[in-house]
Protein backbone atom coordinates (compact mmCIF):
# COMPACT_ATOMS: atom_id res chain seq x y z
CA UNK A 1 0.00 0.00 0.00
CA UNK A 2 2.91 2.62 0.81
CA UNK A 3 4.45 1.67 -2.51
CA UNK A 4 1.34 2.67 -4.28
CA UNK A 5 0.80 5.85 -2.34
CA UNK A 6 4.44 6.48 -3.17
CA UNK A 7 3.86 6.27 -7.09
CA UNK A 8 0.70 8.33 -6.75
CA UNK A 9 3.34 11.15 -5.44
CA UNK A 10 6.35 10.93 -7.76
CA UNK A 11 3.21 11.12 -10.74
CA UNK A 12 2.32 14.82 -8.21
CA UNK A 13 5.52 16.05 -7.93
CA UNK A 14 7.73 14.16 -10.17
CA UNK A 15 9.77 10.87 -9.40
CA UNK A 16 12.79 13.14 -7.70
CA UNK A 17 10.39 13.06 -4.98
CA UNK A 18 11.03 9.33 -3.60
CA UNK A 19 15.22 9.91 -3.46
CA UNK A 20 15.44 10.40 -0.15
CA UNK A 21 17.02 7.93 1.92
CA UNK A 22 17.05 7.71 5.54
CA UNK A 23 20.12 9.13 7.29
CA UNK A 24 22.76 7.95 9.82
CA UNK A 25 21.32 9.11 13.30
CA UNK A 26 20.13 7.63 16.54
CA UNK A 27 21.30 3.80 16.90
CA UNK A 28 22.93 4.51 13.28
CA UNK A 29 24.85 7.34 14.52
CA UNK A 30 28.21 6.55 13.27
CA UNK A 31 31.45 5.60 14.61
CA UNK A 32 34.92 3.83 13.52
CA UNK A 33 34.29 1.00 15.67
CA UNK A 34 34.54 -1.74 12.59
CA UNK A 35 37.93 0.05 11.37
CA UNK A 36 39.49 -0.67 14.44
CA UNK A 37 38.36 -4.05 15.22
CA UNK A 38 40.77 -7.02 16.29
CA UNK A 39 41.36 -8.98 12.78
CA UNK A 40 40.33 -12.46 13.50
CA UNK A 41 40.87 -14.07 9.92
CA UNK A 42 42.26 -12.70 7.13
CA UNK A 43 41.07 -14.72 3.65
CA UNK A 44 40.20 -14.37 -0.08
CA UNK A 45 36.14 -15.79 -0.25
CA UNK A 46 35.31 -15.14 2.79
CA UNK A 47 31.21 -15.59 2.73
CA UNK A 48 29.36 -16.21 5.95
CA UNK A 49 30.09 -17.52 9.92
CA UNK A 50 27.58 -19.84 12.03
CA UNK A 51 28.42 -21.11 15.94
CA UNK A 52 28.41 -24.82 16.76
CA UNK A 53 26.12 -25.81 19.60
CA UNK A 54 29.38 -25.83 22.06
CA UNK A 55 30.29 -21.86 20.93
CA UNK A 56 33.29 -22.58 18.80
CA UNK A 57 33.21 -20.40 15.67
CA UNK A 58 32.82 -21.86 11.83
CA UNK A 59 33.74 -19.82 8.74
CA UNK A 60 32.83 -20.66 5.27
CA UNK A 61 35.83 -19.03 3.05
CA UNK A 62 35.67 -20.31 -1.09
CA UNK A 63 34.66 -24.09 -0.82
CA UNK A 64 36.09 -24.19 2.63
CA UNK A 65 34.63 -24.53 6.31
CA UNK A 66 37.00 -23.34 8.86
CA UNK A 67 36.91 -23.81 12.75
CA UNK A 68 38.60 -20.58 13.49
CA UNK A 69 40.16 -21.01 17.08
CA UNK A 70 43.41 -19.82 17.48
CA UNK A 71 46.11 -18.35 15.33
CA UNK A 72 45.56 -21.14 12.73
CA UNK A 73 41.91 -22.27 11.23
CA UNK A 74 41.36 -25.21 11.01
CA UNK A 75 39.79 -27.31 7.59
CA UNK A 76 36.22 -28.72 8.63
CA UNK A 77 35.24 -29.92 5.44
CA UNK A 78 35.63 -29.23 1.62
CA UNK A 79 33.29 -28.82 -0.86
CA UNK A 80 33.05 -28.75 -4.78
CA UNK A 81 31.78 -25.43 -5.39
CA UNK A 82 32.12 -21.80 -3.55
CA UNK A 83 29.87 -21.76 -0.58
CA UNK A 84 27.31 -19.31 -0.32
CA UNK A 85 25.76 -19.97 3.09
CA UNK A 86 26.81 -21.35 6.01
CA UNK A 87 24.82 -22.73 9.44
CA UNK A 88 24.93 -25.50 11.94
CA UNK A 89 20.96 -27.13 12.84
CA UNK A 90 19.31 -27.36 16.26
CA UNK A 91 20.76 -31.20 15.75
CA UNK A 92 24.38 -30.00 15.40
CA UNK A 93 24.79 -30.60 11.51
CA UNK A 94 26.09 -28.46 9.38
CA UNK A 95 24.64 -26.92 6.43
CA UNK A 96 26.19 -25.38 3.80
CA UNK A 97 25.12 -23.92 0.57
CA UNK A 98 26.66 -24.04 -3.01
CA UNK A 99 24.40 -21.44 -4.87
CA UNK A 100 22.03 -23.88 -6.71
CA UNK A 101 22.22 -26.75 -3.96
CA UNK A 102 22.17 -27.83 -0.50
CA UNK A 103 24.57 -29.89 1.50
CA UNK A 104 23.72 -31.39 4.73
CA UNK A 105 25.64 -32.79 6.72
CA UNK A 106 25.25 -36.56 6.94
CA UNK A 107 23.02 -36.77 3.66
CA UNK A 108 24.59 -39.07 0.40
CA UNK A 109 22.85 -36.26 -1.46
CA UNK A 110 22.48 -32.42 -2.09
CA UNK A 111 18.59 -30.75 -1.94
CA UNK A 112 18.38 -29.45 -5.43
CA UNK A 113 15.06 -27.65 -5.61
CA UNK A 114 11.77 -26.81 -3.18
CA UNK A 115 8.42 -25.73 -3.88
CA UNK A 116 8.14 -26.90 -7.59
CA UNK A 117 11.61 -24.35 -8.56
CA UNK A 118 15.32 -25.36 -8.49
CA UNK A 119 17.32 -23.04 -6.35
CA UNK A 120 19.49 -20.08 -8.25
CA UNK A 121 21.17 -17.99 -5.83
CA UNK A 122 21.13 -19.22 -2.11
CA UNK A 123 22.10 -16.40 0.17
CA UNK A 124 21.64 -17.63 3.65
CA UNK A 125 20.38 -20.36 5.50
CA UNK A 126 19.72 -20.59 9.34
CA UNK A 127 17.70 -22.77 11.78
CA UNK A 128 14.11 -23.09 12.87
CA UNK A 129 13.15 -23.74 16.17
CA UNK A 130 11.34 -27.15 15.02
CA UNK A 131 14.33 -28.41 13.96
CA UNK A 132 13.66 -27.64 10.49
CA UNK A 133 15.99 -25.03 7.97
CA UNK A 134 15.22 -22.12 6.69
CA UNK A 135 16.36 -20.86 3.26
CA UNK A 136 16.90 -17.89 1.00
CA UNK A 137 16.95 -18.02 -2.54
CA UNK A 138 17.62 -14.70 -3.41
CA UNK A 139 16.23 -14.77 -6.92
CA UNK A 140 14.76 -17.19 -10.05
CA UNK A 141 16.78 -14.76 -12.66
CA UNK A 142 20.61 -14.09 -11.28
CA UNK A 143 23.08 -15.97 -9.17
CA UNK A 144 24.29 -14.99 -5.92
CA UNK A 145 27.82 -13.08 -7.94
CA UNK A 146 24.90 -11.10 -10.19
CA UNK A 147 23.48 -9.43 -7.28
CA UNK A 148 24.17 -5.89 -9.08
CA UNK A 149 22.27 -7.07 -12.28
CA UNK A 150 19.60 -8.33 -9.91
CA UNK A 151 19.04 -5.11 -8.35
CA UNK A 152 19.62 -2.79 -11.43
CA UNK A 153 16.89 -4.39 -13.35
CA UNK A 154 14.34 -4.01 -9.87
CA UNK A 155 14.28 -8.10 -9.34
CA UNK A 156 11.30 -9.47 -7.31
CA UNK A 157 12.06 -13.22 -7.61
CA UNK A 158 13.16 -14.10 -4.41
CA UNK A 159 11.76 -16.52 -2.34
CA UNK A 160 11.81 -17.90 1.30
CA UNK A 161 11.45 -21.24 2.20
CA UNK A 162 11.27 -23.54 5.26
CA UNK A 163 13.19 -27.20 4.53
CA UNK A 164 12.46 -30.47 6.62
CA UNK A 165 16.00 -32.12 6.40
CA UNK A 166 14.85 -35.85 7.13
CA UNK A 167 11.50 -35.55 4.68
CA UNK A 168 12.79 -33.65 2.33
CA UNK A 169 9.32 -31.36 2.44
CA UNK A 170 9.73 -28.13 1.37
CA UNK A 171 7.27 -24.94 2.23
CA UNK A 172 7.19 -21.51 0.66
CA UNK A 173 6.47 -18.86 3.14
CA UNK A 174 7.47 -15.75 1.14
CA UNK A 175 7.75 -14.63 -2.12
CA UNK A 176 8.26 -12.30 -4.86
CA UNK A 177 11.04 -11.05 -2.34
CA UNK A 178 13.19 -8.06 -3.27
CA UNK A 179 16.20 -10.31 -3.10
CA UNK A 180 15.94 -12.21 0.07
CA UNK A 181 19.15 -12.05 2.10
CA UNK A 182 18.82 -13.24 5.54
CA UNK A 183 16.08 -15.26 7.72
CA UNK A 184 15.74 -15.52 11.51
CA UNK A 185 13.20 -17.52 13.45
CA UNK A 186 11.33 -15.30 15.73
CA UNK A 187 8.36 -16.09 18.10
CA UNK A 188 5.94 -14.72 15.82
CA UNK A 189 7.05 -16.01 12.27
CA UNK A 190 10.26 -15.38 10.32
CA UNK A 191 11.88 -12.64 10.24
CA UNK A 192 13.50 -12.06 6.09
CA UNK A 193 15.53 -9.66 5.14
CA UNK A 194 14.49 -8.03 1.47
CA UNK A 195 17.91 -5.84 0.96
CA UNK A 196 15.77 -4.32 -2.43
CA UNK A 197 13.27 -2.72 -0.38
CA UNK A 198 15.43 -2.14 2.73
CA UNK A 199 13.57 -3.53 5.23
CA UNK A 200 12.80 -6.84 7.31
CA UNK A 201 9.49 -8.60 6.47
CA UNK A 202 7.69 -10.90 8.75
CA UNK A 203 6.82 -14.09 6.86
CA UNK A 204 4.56 -17.33 7.91
CA UNK A 205 2.90 -20.23 6.32
CA UNK A 206 0.16 -17.61 5.41
CA UNK A 207 2.57 -15.32 3.42
CA UNK A 208 3.43 -11.77 4.61
CA UNK A 209 2.49 -10.92 8.18
CA UNK A 210 4.04 -6.94 7.52
CA UNK A 211 6.95 -5.10 7.70
CA UNK A 212 9.37 -6.09 11.15
CA UNK A 213 11.50 -2.52 11.00
CA UNK A 214 11.10 0.70 9.44
CA UNK A 215 12.99 1.63 5.61
CA UNK A 216 16.37 0.87 6.58
CA UNK A 217 19.34 3.25 5.79
CA UNK A 218 21.09 0.30 3.96
CA UNK A 219 20.71 -2.80 1.94
CA UNK A 220 20.12 -5.35 4.99
CA UNK A 221 21.90 -8.88 4.54
CA UNK A 222 22.27 -11.78 7.48
CA UNK A 223 20.54 -11.70 10.51
CA UNK A 224 21.49 -13.45 13.80
CA UNK A 225 20.03 -13.98 17.07
CA UNK A 226 21.07 -13.01 20.57
CA UNK A 227 20.56 -13.94 24.26
CA UNK A 228 18.43 -11.31 25.02
CA UNK A 229 15.71 -12.23 22.54
CA UNK A 230 16.94 -9.68 20.07
CA UNK A 231 19.37 -9.39 17.17
CA UNK A 232 22.46 -8.72 14.94
CA UNK A 233 21.75 -7.32 11.28
CA UNK A 234 24.43 -7.03 8.55
CA UNK A 235 23.95 -4.40 6.10
CA UNK A 236 26.24 -5.08 2.90
CA UNK A 237 26.42 -0.94 1.41
CA UNK A 238 24.90 1.98 2.65
CA UNK A 239 22.03 3.97 0.53
CA UNK A 240 22.71 7.05 -1.45
CA UNK A 241 20.34 9.65 -3.64
CA UNK A 242 22.05 9.11 -6.55
CA UNK A 243 21.38 5.17 -6.86
CA UNK A 244 18.23 6.14 -6.12
CA UNK A 245 18.23 8.56 -9.05
CA UNK A 246 19.38 5.71 -11.64
CA UNK A 247 16.95 3.28 -10.63
CA UNK A 248 13.93 6.09 -11.44
CA UNK A 249 16.34 6.64 -14.71
CA UNK A 250 15.29 3.70 -16.90
CA UNK A 251 16.72 4.75 -19.77
CA UNK A 252 19.97 5.89 -18.62
CA UNK A 253 20.08 2.30 -16.41
CA UNK A 254 19.68 0.20 -19.25
CA UNK A 255 22.34 2.04 -21.15
CA UNK A 256 24.29 1.68 -18.72
CA UNK A 257 23.94 -1.70 -18.52
CA UNK A 258 24.62 -2.72 -22.12
CA UNK A 259 28.01 -0.40 -21.96
CA UNK A 260 29.52 -0.28 -18.90
CA UNK A 261 31.55 -3.10 -17.12
CA UNK A 262 29.08 -4.13 -13.69
CA UNK A 263 32.11 -2.81 -11.24
CA UNK A 264 32.01 0.80 -12.52
CA UNK A 265 28.54 1.15 -12.62
CA UNK A 266 26.30 3.67 -10.10
CA UNK A 267 25.17 1.13 -7.90
CA UNK A 268 25.76 -0.24 -4.17
CA UNK A 269 29.26 -2.44 -3.87
CA UNK A 270 31.00 -4.50 -1.36
CA UNK A 271 34.08 -2.36 -1.31
CA UNK A 272 35.74 0.64 -2.95
CA UNK A 273 38.51 3.05 -3.41
CA UNK A 274 40.84 0.89 -5.26
CA UNK A 275 40.09 1.99 -8.83
CA UNK A 276 40.51 5.80 -9.93
CA UNK A 277 37.40 5.19 -12.47
CA UNK A 278 35.10 4.46 -9.55
CA UNK A 279 32.00 6.57 -10.21
CA UNK A 280 31.08 9.17 -6.91
CA UNK A 281 34.31 9.65 -6.14
CA UNK A 282 33.78 13.56 -6.99
CA UNK A 283 32.05 13.27 -4.14
CA UNK A 284 33.60 12.08 -1.40
CA UNK A 285 35.58 16.13 -1.49
CA UNK A 286 39.16 14.76 -1.66
CA UNK A 287 41.29 16.95 -0.13
CA UNK A 288 44.95 16.17 0.45
CA UNK A 289 44.39 12.32 -0.80
CA UNK A 290 41.71 11.74 2.19
CA UNK A 291 38.18 10.67 0.96
CA UNK A 292 35.85 12.51 3.42
CA UNK A 293 33.50 9.92 6.25
CA UNK A 294 30.65 12.10 4.71
CA UNK A 295 30.68 11.39 1.38
CA UNK A 296 28.06 9.43 -0.81
CA UNK A 297 28.69 5.80 0.34
CA UNK A 298 29.86 3.19 -2.72
CA UNK A 299 30.04 1.09 -0.44
CA UNK A 300 29.81 1.18 3.38
CA UNK A 301 30.67 -1.22 6.61
CA UNK A 302 27.53 -1.91 9.14
CA UNK A 303 25.90 -3.81 11.19
CA UNK A 304 23.27 -2.86 13.68
CA UNK A 305 21.63 -4.63 17.40
CA UNK A 306 18.70 -5.08 17.36
CA UNK A 307 16.55 -5.81 21.07
CA UNK A 308 13.43 -8.05 21.57
CA UNK A 309 11.19 -5.34 20.73
CA UNK A 310 12.74 -5.32 16.88
CA UNK A 311 13.84 -1.41 18.05
CA UNK A 312 17.54 -0.59 16.90
CA UNK A 313 19.74 0.06 19.84
CA UNK A 314 23.43 -0.10 19.05
CA UNK A 315 25.74 -0.29 15.56
CA UNK A 316 29.40 -0.77 13.81
CA UNK A 317 30.34 1.26 11.19
CA UNK A 318 33.29 1.42 8.51
CA UNK A 319 32.86 4.83 7.14
CA UNK A 320 33.28 6.00 3.75
CA UNK A 321 37.27 5.98 2.86
CA UNK A 322 37.28 3.24 5.41
CA UNK A 323 38.15 -0.90 4.25
CA UNK A 324 35.98 -3.13 6.10
CA UNK A 325 33.04 -2.80 4.05
CA UNK A 326 30.74 -5.61 2.90
CA UNK A 327 29.07 -6.83 6.10
CA UNK A 328 27.18 -9.50 5.36
CA UNK A 329 26.77 -11.71 8.52
CA UNK A 330 27.46 -10.50 12.18
CA UNK A 331 27.19 -12.65 15.07
CA UNK A 332 27.36 -12.51 18.95
CA UNK A 333 29.15 -15.06 21.40
CA UNK A 334 29.10 -14.12 24.79
CA UNK A 335 30.63 -10.75 25.45
CA UNK A 336 32.29 -10.81 21.43
CA UNK A 337 31.23 -9.97 18.54
CA UNK A 338 32.22 -10.87 15.35
CA UNK A 339 31.51 -9.58 12.03
CA UNK A 340 32.68 -10.60 8.75
CA UNK A 341 33.74 -7.83 5.83
CA UNK A 342 33.64 -9.85 2.10
CA UNK A 343 34.54 -6.09 0.69
CA UNK A 344 37.88 -6.80 2.70
CA UNK A 345 38.15 -10.88 3.32
CA UNK A 346 37.93 -10.05 6.86
CA UNK A 347 36.53 -11.57 9.98
CA UNK A 348 36.54 -8.93 13.08
CA UNK A 349 36.03 -8.82 16.52
CA UNK A 350 34.68 -6.57 18.85
CA UNK A 351 33.99 -6.62 22.60
CA UNK A 352 30.21 -6.11 22.98
CA UNK A 353 31.12 -3.94 26.01
CA UNK A 354 33.23 -1.38 23.68
CA UNK A 355 30.31 -1.01 21.47
CA UNK A 356 27.90 -0.27 23.99
CA UNK A 357 29.86 2.78 25.49
CA UNK A 358 30.69 4.26 22.06
CA UNK A 359 27.32 4.08 21.93
CA UNK A 360 26.64 5.83 24.86
CA UNK A 361 25.12 2.63 26.07
CA UNK A 362 25.61 1.61 29.53
CA UNK A 363 24.78 -2.06 31.12
CA UNK A 364 22.34 -4.57 28.68
CA UNK A 365 21.79 -3.86 25.74
CA UNK A 366 18.24 -3.66 25.58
Amino acid sequence: MLESVGRMIDGLFGRRSSLSVPILDGAFKPNNLLEEAEIVLERAGLEDIALTPDGKLLAAAGNEVLLVDGKTPERVETHDGVITALTVLKDGRRAVALGDRIVIEGQSSPVMEAAGRRFRAITALAPADDGNLLICDASSQHSGDKWQYDLMTKGRSGRLLTLDPASGKAVLLQDDLAWAFGAMQARDGVLVSESWRHRLRLAGPGGSKGDATAELPGYPARITPTADGGFWLSLFSGRAQIVEFVLSEHSFRREMMATIDPKYWISPALSSGEDFYEPLQSGGVKHMGILKPWAPPRSYGLAVRFDAARQPRISIHSRVGGRNHGIVATLERGGEVFALSKGAGRLLRLDLAAIRAANGIGGSAQ
